[in-house]
């Protein structure tokens, strides 16, 4: 960034300290418009001596001196731009959404006004205008999804240059149209992009020109380096001869070869004697040969394999035999005695134990309340008797006999009984067992030869294995009889149980795990003569290529001393100093602009301009001097960020005297009305000085532009784009929502119908909603011209207070009004309507009845009004109103 108070090295002893080579390029772009062919090669042959890539010039006495004393003069006026052009017509638009290919949007010279509501088709013209034209970013065009197959978007452009005819363009998303970017847009992407991005200067001041004509030279003389670079290369010959495996001296010498690389060293790598070297090359492969052959690393894969598998063998085994031991035959044992026993007691504490047959309730939730009750009570009386226990029953007072008292005892251990629960967990364990079991019956070693532990026993131990085979037999039967007697609660036991010893298999694992240790692997010695061996094929392939190689690394010399050219670098400097020169040339003078047009727009708050550069570009961004480590819409209200954007973006086409037109989307959104006002105000003044375009839905912007425009004696036009039949972009011209007024729309609603028996029954139907919507309409403009005398307008935010006199206060007329309105709403088009009504569809008659009726209730409406203004003028005479507050 480069501050306004930054000092600032001079511009001729910035170039005094060039290079020559690059000196002579400003000194010719200062010197001629355009360069001829020989002037950029007598700039390239300088530039290739500074390189060192040819031998020193033969003129090198005869150069020229070079000054640049009173070469540079002061940085000028922004450069005046071309003729202008007027923008006349857009038209043709073809996949832009769904809009019309009808639709056509004539501009005038000076305000042009395009109203429409959300859907009319604003926002897809909007879209391909910002592509057509000058944005800031870019703006999807979508095609129209109603189409099997999308074409390119576009739409012609009709414009006319001063003193000239009337030309078409043909645009297509895409183009890149001088004569179209001479105009501007501005939408509601445009507002953060203004904003809080840092943006291209979009337009080039005088003399600074020279820093883009210089950047162009060295560009051309960049890219014929890197043409001439192109035109020597030389492949490298190791690039298909060595990869990432090849890890040989040589290999590895080759792989890295640069332009640092020494020919010597080259041609010792490339050294093979084709006697010598290949006898060593056979003895080398044969001594490799002989140590691969005992393939110990193979053989101690098979050990470890070995012992993996009995491994696994052995603990698959072992989980059989642990599960029939002697303490597993207690736990099953004490399992089923356990059930046994609490079932019995569960048995003897059932409901059904306490079934007498003298009660036909036993166990019900009220016999199990009743007892539970009793327990209660009791425990309350011993409690009240100091812990002496009843005598006698709590109900009928008798004398309890130890019968009796033996039933009550057994009630209470019934209710405190947690048997049925305990049964139930040891019952759950005997299920898991039984499952268990069950399980382990279809896991049952089955000893199969393909099975790998087993292959071992059969090579190694046929007969121990014949032994297992025969114990887990066994075993199988042992399983299917434990159970059987668990799912009977018959205890278990060790008959039939073999004893199995697996420790043999244990054996046979430590026996190859040292085995294994016992055996010498040669893979390092195999690795060392191998090594050997590849150096000496490596260098045999470098001796093929010898010749390539030496060009190549020729090549790559030259090309290291093409890169010290540092055009990046150049770059880079010539864009900070254009920068420079911007700033001081330029960057006050938008700055003085910015802030004035913040002014015009009240955004009275210091926003601050930074410059800096990027390639060939002068790049600025704004930031809120209170809060610059945020960028500005992050404090700024959304219609402050608006109006901020616009201020920008009218200080940009005033800069830019190559600008004829200005294009608006929606440029108020958010925004409050006065502030609304301000820009309508700013915008109709600068459509004196070129051509102004909004598009808006905004009815309330729309007026203040008309009223800004005509007190400012600026022509103004409005057409009105609607969507018409589910197809946006129908444009009516010169006219506009303004102009809906209660005479125009009941004449709307006469002309409807015109020559209405000439027409199809499709053509009449439409005709007959159309009359119907337009009497609506002016029903609805009879109540805010006539009922409510003008006090209120829904275009003005100016509220007539004064008419409230002439408001008339009659509730029956306004419910006439209220009645009609309804009617004249269930025969317009905007419904579905029912199949009785499409039955009897309203017909020309029904139109008449409901004129007239509106013809009535206007009449009286008028009336009424003339009563009313005949009353306010008696009470004016009389003074009354200014007693009132009026």
């Amino acid at each position: 960034m480069i501050e306004s108070n930054a000092s600032i090295e001079s511009l001729e002893a910035w170039l005094n300290a060039k290079p020559f080579w690059e000196q002579y390029v400003w000194k010719l772009n200062l010197e001629k418009e355009v360069l001829s062919k020989e002037d950029v090669d007598q700039c390239y042959a300088y530039l290739s001596e500074h390189l060192g890539i040819i031998a020193p010039l033969s003129d090198s006495d005869q150069r020229p001196s070079i000054s640049f004393k009173n070469e540079i003069g002061s940085i000028g006026e922004p450069s005046i731009g071309a003729d202008k052009i007027k923008l006349i017509e857009i038209r043709d638009f073809v996949d832009v959404n769904a809009i019309s290919q009808e639709c056509s949007i004539k501009v005038g010279p000076n305000l042009t006004l395009i109203y429409g509501a959300n859907g009319s088709g604003k926002s897809g013209i909007g879209r391909l205008l910002c592509n057509a034209c000058f944005s800031r970013g870019e703006r999807d065009v979508l095609p129209n999804v109603r189409l099997d197959e999308a074409g390119q978007a576009g739409a012609t452009f009709v414009i006319q240059a001063e003193d000239a005819s009337p030309a078409e363009i043909k645009y297509s998303l895409g183009d890149d149209i001088d004569e179209l970017k001479r105009f501007a847009v501005f939408d509601a992407e445009s507002v953060l992009i203004h904003l809080d991005q840092s943006n291209h200067v979009n337009f080039t001041p005088a003399q600074i020109k020279i820093f883009d004509k210089v950047a162009d030279t060295i560009a051309k003389l960049e890219e014929r380096l890197t043409n001439e670079r192109h035109e020597k290369r030389k492949d490298n010959p190791f690039s298909w001869t060595f990869f990432d495996n090849d890890t040989s001296t040589t290999a590895i010498f080759c792989k890295g070869m640069s332009a640092a690389t020494n020919e010597a060293d080259l041609l010792a790598h490339a050294s093979f004697d084709p006697e010598l070297d290949v006898r060593t090359m056979a003895d080398l492969q044969k001594q490799i040969d002989e140590k691969r052959k005992l393939d110990v690393p193979k053989k101690k894969k098979q050990l470890l394999n070995d012992r993996q598998n009995l491994s696994a063998l052995k603990a698959t085994l072992q989980a059989v035999v642990d599960r029939f031991t002697i303490a597993k035959e207690r736990e099953v044992n004490q399992l089923l005695t356990d059930i046994t026993e609490k079932r019995r007691l569960v048995e003897s504490l059932s409901v059904s134990s306490f079934d007498d047959g003298l009660l036909q309730t036993i166990g019900s939730p009220e016999w199990r309340a009743l007892i539970v009750a009793a327990k209660e009570l009791r425990a309350a009386e011993v409690a009240a008797d100091n812990g002496k226990d009843l005598a006698h029953c709590p109900l009928c007072h008798q004398k309890l006999t130890l019968e009796a008292q033996a039933l009550f005892v057994k009630y209470w251990q019934f209710l405190e009984s947690k048997a049925e629960s305990e049964l139930a967990l040891l019952e759950r364990r005997q299920t898991v067992l039984l499952q268990d079991l069950r399980s382990s019956k279809a896991l049952h070693p089955k000893f199969l030869d393909t099975d790998a532990g087993v292959k071992v026993l059969i090579e190694e131990d046929a007969a121990y294995l014949a032994r297992l085979k025969v114990q887990f037999q066994a075993l199988a039967a042992v399983t299917i009889d434990w159970e059987a007697k668990i799912d009977t609660l018959r205890k278990v036991d060790m008959k039939g149980v073999p004893k199995v010893d697996l420790s043999k298999i244990e054996l046979r694992i430590e026996c190859k795990a040292a085995e294994g240790e016992h055996l010498v692997d040669p893979t390092a010695e195999i690795e060392r003569l191998t090594a050997q061996l590849n150096g000496l094929k490596d260098k045999k392939k470098v001796a093929s290529v010898k010749g390539a190689a030496l060009e190549y690394l020729s090549y790559l010399q030259w090309s290291a001393k093409a890169n010290k050219a540092g055009f990046a670098g150049i770059k880079m400097a010539t864009t900070k100093k254009r920068t420079e020169s911007f700033l001081v040339g330029v960057a006050r003078n938008y700055k003085g602009i910015f802030n004035q047009e913040l002014g015009r727009l009240d955004c009275n708050f210091n926003l601050v301009m930074r410059t800096s550069g990027e390639q060939g570009n002068t790049v600025k961004e704004f930031r809120l001097d209170f809060a610059e480590e945020y960028n500005p819409s992050e404090i700024l209200s959304e219609g402050e960020q608006n109006a901020c954007s616009l201020a920008d973006f009218l200080t940009e086409i005033q800069l830019d005297k190559n600008n004829c037109g200005i294009i608006f989307d929606d440029p108020v959104t958010s925004l409050d009305h006065e502030r609304k006002d301000k820009i309508a105000r700013r915008l109709a003044v600068e459509a004196g000085e070129r051509q102004v375009v909004v598009f808006t839905h905004d009815i309330v912007f729309m007026s203040q532009l008309v009223k800004h425009a005509e007190r400012n004696s600026i022509p103004a036009i409005a057409h009105w784009m609607r969507k018409i039949d589910g197809v946006p972009g129908k444009v009516e011209d010169d006219t506009s929502p303004r102009l809906a007024s209660l005479t125009k729309l009941k004449n709307d609603a006469q002309e409807a119908v015109r020559d209405f028996s000439s027409l199809g029954a499709k053509e009449q139907e439409r005709a007959l909603g159309a009359a119907f919507d337009y009497l609506r309409s002016a029903t609805e403009a009879m109540i805010e011209e006539i009922l409510f005398a003008g006090t209120i307008q829904r275009y003005d935010d100016h509220i007539k207070v004064m008419n409230l006199e002439e408001v008339i206060f009659d509730q029956s007329l306004a419910l006439q009004i209220v009645e009609l309105h309804g009617r004249l709403s269930e025969v317009i088009l905007a419904h579905n309507r029912s199949d009785q009504r499409r039955e009897d569809p309203p017909d020309l008659d029904d139109l008449k009845a409901l004129r007239k009726e509106f013809d009535v209730l206007e009449a009286a409406l008028r009336i009424a009004r003339r009563t009313a203004t005949d009353a306010r003028a008696t009470r004016k005479k009389a003074k009354v109103s200014q007693k009132l507050g009026w």
